[in-house]
């Protein structure tokens, strides 16, 4: 059962529409970004309704392998009776939506019961929300009669200092909505279980929940629901332009349906293609990094310590951005015996980046006039996305002219290289692994019978406690040259 094997035909048929969930129990799906608290605060959840309540509780949890900045599904179940049901929910009688953007890419209204409760955190205020819901989940919610709440938890979370930790903010909202525990009961609870969980971080971090918890209420609106649909059109899953493959097996996954995939969708000899993450656009960041090619000293270390290789350099000359974009930045290059009309450009796969604000904290350059401001600096991704979106496709499109002084073994030109890993595979796992098995004194020529390849490691900290000495017997910080 489940798989469907249309090869050596060993599964069975099933009718997915057969629904077997008792009337008597609450089902409760959450859809939540990786790292933003959502699991943990269900955890909660449970603990609070089995412990508080003459309720039996049930729990799972569906995550990838990606974790961090992966989507993550809570399945609860609490009822009155114990509960024995081995399979996911099927038929959900309450749906959070904790990333706006899941709903252009995910079915998250498919297993909504009719009069299915939605609460969602948006960016757009109740009034506003519905024209920018996708007409897949307008009409659901129509068809359905579902009872539609909204509130923007991001918001909420930086007015108390938590950065994009909403967990207990849509956990509050649940507890309201649900009517599992009367409301100033569930608060107490709720703020109960933060000083259990977050107590050890001290008394500033449970104060912030704490105050995130009261506001909660005074922004959680519910949306009045017209009979109309004037939705937005869902944009592809991925770009047209990618394999064939990845349109019709990846594509699936990206989805949330690889579930559905045949046998027969998968590779035979078990081989399956590789440098795929470039057509995986996640946009799950709020802020994204913006460069400021006045103040730019050009030193390439953003470039070199982005974690996902988001940040790309590229020099090129002036007669190759003759049909730039209006949005496009470059600076003239830096440097001597640069050729006139050479250019410096630095671009930002906005809907790759995470907005882990590491370029920021590496960028050496601080503006003399504007205190706290850098050369590269976060801010909303929203208004700009349209225009670094339109920036990239110019950028990937523009032929580089690297001077004859460039020097790849310097950290501030070895932002010109394409890099090997990209988008959201962890470049800093990848460094210390690297360093720690690979990291050896001699280097394998393509003589020996094999191709070789180089990777370039900068050691911007001092590697005495790195297995690098050893292997290596470097114990200063520069560049290191790997084959493998």
């Amino acid at each position: 059962m489940g798989i469907h094997d249309d090869v050596a035909h060993t599964s069975l048929d099933f009718d997915p529409h057969f629904i077997i969930e008792p009337e008597n129990v609450v089902r409760a799906m959450f859809y939540g970004l990786g790292a933003d608290g959502t699991v943990g605060a269900n955890k909660n959840s449970i603990k609070i309704i089995g412990e508080e309540t003459d309720s039996h509780v049930q729990g799972y949890f569906v995550y990838d392998s990606k974790k961090s900045g992966s989507q993550t599904v809570s399945h609860l179940r609490f009822g009155p009776e114990p509960i024995r049901s081995a399979y996911l929910i099927q038929s959900a009688n309450f749906i959070g939506c904790h990333q706006f953007n899941f709903l252009e890419k995910t079915d998250v209204l498919q297993h909504a019961a009719p009069g299915c409760v939605f609460l969602l955190n948006s960016p757009f205020g109740p009034d506003e929300v519905w024209s920018r819901l996708p007409t897949r989940a307008q009409k659901q919610i129509i068809e359905k009669k579902m009872r539609f709440f909204t509130i923007d938890a991001y918001h909420v979370a930086r007015e108390n200092g938590m950065g994009s930790r909403i967990n207990t903010i849509m956990q509050t909202c649940f507890f309201a909505i649900s009517g599992v525990l009367p409301r100033d009961e569930a608060v107490a609870q709720i703020k109960k279980a933060i000083e259990k969980t977050y107590g050890r971080k001290g008394e500033e971090v449970v104060r912030k929940n704490f105050e995130a918890v009261d506001q909660t209420l005074a922004h959680l609106r519910e949306v009045q629901i017209p009979a109309s649909v004037n939705g937005v059109a869902l944009p592809p899953i991925i770009s047209p332009k990618a394999p064939e493959f990845l349109q019709k097996v990846t594509a699936q996954m990206m989805a949330g349906l690889g579930d559905t995939l045949p046998v027969s969708a998968m590779p035979v000899d078990g081989t399956y293609p590789s440098g795929t993450t470039k057509w995986e656009k996640r946009n799950i960041s709020q802020e994204i990094p913006v460069w400021m090619p006045d103040i730019c000293t050009q030193c390439g270390m953003c470039a070199l310590v982005c974690p996902h290789s988001v940040i790309r350099a590229k020099i090129y000359t002036e007669k190759d951005a003759a049909d730039a974009p209006a949005t496009f930045k470059s600076a003239p290059l830096r440097g001597k015996d640069v050729p006139e009309g050479t250019r410096y450009a630095l671009q930002v796969f906005a809907e790759d980046c995470t907005g882990c604000a590491l370029c920021v904290s590496v960028c050496p350059v601080k503006h003399k006039e504007k205190a706290g401001l850098r050369a590269i600096n976060m801010e909303d991704k929203a208004p700009i996305l349209d225009g670094e979106i339109a920036n990239i496709e110019f950028y990937e499109k523009l032929a580089g002219a690297i001077p004859a002084t460039v020097d790849y073994t310097m950290a501030k030109d070895m932002q010109y290289l394409d890099p090997l890993f990209e988008f959201f595979w962890r470049m800093r796992r990848v460094w210390r692994n690297a360093v720690y098995q690979n990291c050896q004194p001699d280097v394998r020529r393509s003589d020996a019978g094999r191709e070789c390849h180089r990777l370039l490691l900068n050691l911007w900290r001092e590697p005495s406690d790195h297995a690098v000495v050893e292997k290596c017997g470097r114990t200063r910080a520069g560049v290191v040259e790997l084959a493998f």
